[in-house]
Parts: structure tokens; C-alpha cells; sequence
């Protein structure tokens, strides 16, 4: 017990770390370049306010909690937002007339109201509008609950792709827990699989963020599959592969052994220090492999996630 829980903490200060360092290298990117309008016009202000409103809550229930590591996570989280938000209003733009905040925030608005269906115009008629529309389908089911806003969202699409999607809307997936994860990591594989477009690609993966965002309440599960989804269409569409994570499970006796190749067939034998192990599935995020690996612990069986470089 006193293993996981140092491992916990560690793995905790490399979040905490890893988040600090990617709102630092986010804000040191943009900052050279806040006073661009061309930079102002590619960032999305109310993306950035649902996101701040999205993390505010967690820092204040954090702290209320006295979980610091959490509060620095999402506090981190919200400096970069707020930086990204006031360049997304054009902030930093030299303007003539002097407007004050709230007025460059309604002219941004204005802006991002006139561009709201460049997503659906950019994967119009793609290859496998099937397979798309049943990422959409599980994604916005993935809090089991249905909102008009995620139904019209859907229903756009799939006017656009002439589909009827009336099924899809009557109940959610049958699956439950992390196999409702890994259905739609499965569905995402299928959808690659039929060797879209780059370029529809990482359009998907910015309708699938939309979709997350678009009812202003990320769950913790939805922001969990939302960072392996676009981890999976970005290391699709780069010519530069991502690091990916392995689940890799240690069995104590032949008795685990054959319990786990029970459960997973297809696991990979390897050996780690002269001992056997399995690899039972790999990840494009570490925190989704951590979820995984956390299912099989509760099993019973010794799990450990492990970093391979694919480049």
C-alpha cells in the first residue's frame, strides 16, 4: 500500500510539473505574437471562458479541500486560459478607438458567430460518416445523458452527411465504466483504419472538443477520452509520433497468469528484470493509461505503466 501511494505522489508531482511547463511553453508561444490579429482571430473566446469557468470550480473546491496538488494543477491551467482568453479578444491589439474589455470580447463574439460552421464545413461529406457519427454518438453520451445542445450539434452533422441519426438519440451505449472508454477508443481505431485525410483528421479531433465543451460542464471523464482521442488523431496526423503508454502487468503466480490471459488473449509476453510480464494495451495519454491500469489493479493484479517512444 505504501508503494502505490509513493508512486501516486510521484506521479502526481510529474502532473503537477508537466502542467506548469506546458502553460508556460503555451503562454511563452503566444506571448511574441498577442498583438497579431492574426493570432487574435485563431483562438476562440469562448472556448477560453467555458475552459476558465470549467477549471475555476476545481481550484476553489481544491482548496477547499486543502488538495494542493490539484489546486496548482487546474490553477496553472487557469492562468493559461485567462492569458489565451484576453489574447482571443484581441487584449494586446493596438486599437484607435480604445475599447474596454467588454467591448472587444462582443466584437469577438461577433467574429466567432460568423465562423461557428467552418467545422462542419471542413469535414462536409468526409470518408466513413459512419464511423464519425458514432464517435459523435459515444462521446456525447459519455456522462450517460443526452442535452439538446450535443443533439442539435449531432444533428448537424449528420444532415450535412445525409444520415439519420434518430437511433442514435433513443439510449445511451450499453457499456459501462472503462469499457465505455475503450468502445470509443475502438471506434476512433475503425474510423483511422479507413485512412482519412490528415486534414479531416484534426478536424475531428477539434469537433470532438466541441462537442465536450459545448454543454459548459467537463466531467472528469469526458476530459479524460477527450485528451486520448485527440492524442490518438494527432499522432495520426503528424509526421512526428507521439510517446505512447503501455499497461504492463506483472502476474505474482501461474494462477494470475492464467487469469489474466483469460481476460486478455492478446496481452504480449514480455520480460522486465528477468521477470515475466504482459503488455495488455498501450495509450496516447498517460492519464488514461493510469485509469486503465487502475481496473485491472482493483482485479487483483500488479500493474505498472511504462513510456515508449515511438519516434
Amino acid at each position: 500500500m505504501e508503494l502505490f501511494e509513493s508512486i501516486f505522489k510521484f506521479l502526481l508531482l510529474i502532473s503537477v510539473g508537466t502542467t506548469a511547463l506546458i502553460s508556460y511553453l503555451t503562454i511563452n508561444k503566444m506571448w511574441p505574437r498577442k498583438h497579431d490579429p492574426l493570432v487574435v482571430e485563431s483562438n476562440s473566446p469562448i472556448a477560453m471562458a467555458v475552459w476558465i469557468s470549467v477549471s475555476l470550480p476545481f481550484v476553489i473546491d481544491n482548496t477547499l479541500e486543502n488538495d494542493w496538488g490539484a489546486v496548482l494543477t487546474y490553477s496553472f491551467r487557469l492562468i493559461m486560459f485567462i492569458v489565451l482568453f484576453l489574447v482571443s479578444i484581441g487584449f494586446w491589439v493596438k486599437d484607435p478607438q480604445h475599447k474596454g474589455v467588454w467591448q472587444k470580447f462582443l466584437k469577438a463574439l461577433k467574429q466567432e458567430a460568423k465562423e461557428s460552421t467552418n467545422l462542419i464545413k471542413a469535414v462536409n461529406q468526409p470518408s466513413g460518416k459512419k464511423e464519425l457519427l458514432n464517435i459523435l454518438y459515444r462521446v456525447a453520451w459519455l456522462d450517460d445523458a443526452l442535452n439538446e445542445k450535443e443533439r442539435q450539434y449531432i444533428q448537424m452533422f449528420a444532415d450535412s452527411w445525409e444520415i439519420d441519426p434518430s437511433h442514435l438519440f433513443a439510449e445511451p451505449p450499453p457499456e459501462k465504466g472503462i469499457d465505455k472508454f475503450n468502445k470509443i477508443r475502438e471506434e476512433v481505431i475503425v474510423y483511422l483504419a479507413l485512412q482519412p485525410s490528415k486534414e479531416q483528421v484534426m478536424s475531428l479531433s477539434d469537433v470532438v472538443q466541441a462537442l465536450i465543451n459545448i454543454d459548459e460542464e467537463i466531467t472528469k471523464e469526458e476530459e479524460l477520452i477527450g485528451a486520448e482521442i485527440s492524442g490518438m488523431l494527432i499522432n495520426y496526423a503528424s509526421q512526428e509520433k507521439t510517446a505512447l503508454y503501455g499497461v504492463i502487468i506483472h502476474p505474482t503466480n501461474q494462477k494470475e497468469q492464467e487469469n489474466l490471459l483469460a481476460l486478455v488473449p492478446e496481452a504480449k509476453e514480455e520480460y522486465i528484470c528477468g521477470n515475466p510480464a504482459f503488455i495488455v494495451a498501450t495509450f496516447q495519454t498517460a492519464t488514461y493509461a493510469e485509469a486503465f491500469s487502475e481496473n485491472y489493479r482493483e482485479q487483483g493484479f500488479f500493474t505498472i505503466v511504462q513510456t515508449y517512444n515511438t519516434r
